[in-house]
């Protein structure tokens, strides 16, 4: 029978990974939104400066507007790009897909029935 988790206990192990060398330990649920979002405002910030700053180091000639637009829009889509991929990894749609054999051989190493492994019992 699984051991229950009291309030006080944030980083202790579920019972069925606690013979398991290695196993992550269960992201808490007191983990401040700020920290997690801490990265995005400041690459925001970082990316914003060159933005800004980017088109107003360009030197005059002929294609000053191009250049400076080209500019803007590759700040953007690196941005925009980079928060994506950061956004979907603080909360991916699914997890890791697994084989049977995977299921298998992880149920084997937990000393469980397989069946138990699938259901996270």
């Amino acid at each position: 029978m699984p051991k229950e988790i009291k309030s006080g206990e944030i980083n202790s192990k579920p019972s069925f990974l606690s013979d398991v060398p290695g196993a992550p330990l269960p992201r808490s649920n007191n983990v401040k939104s700020s920290n997690l979002h801490m990265p995005i405002y400041i690459l925001t910030a970082v990316f914003a400066i060159i933005f800004i700053i980017g088109p107003l180091l360009v030197r005059k000639g002929p294609n000053k507007e191009i250049v400076r637009c080209s500019i803007m829009l590759t700040a953007f889509s690196m941005w925009i790009f980079w928060v994506t991929v950061y956004i979907g990894q603080i909360n991916p749609l699914m997890g890791p897909r697994l084989n049977n054999t995977t299921l298998a051989w992880i149920a084997h190493a937990w000393g469980k029935p397989a069946k138990s492994v699938v259901n996270g019992r």
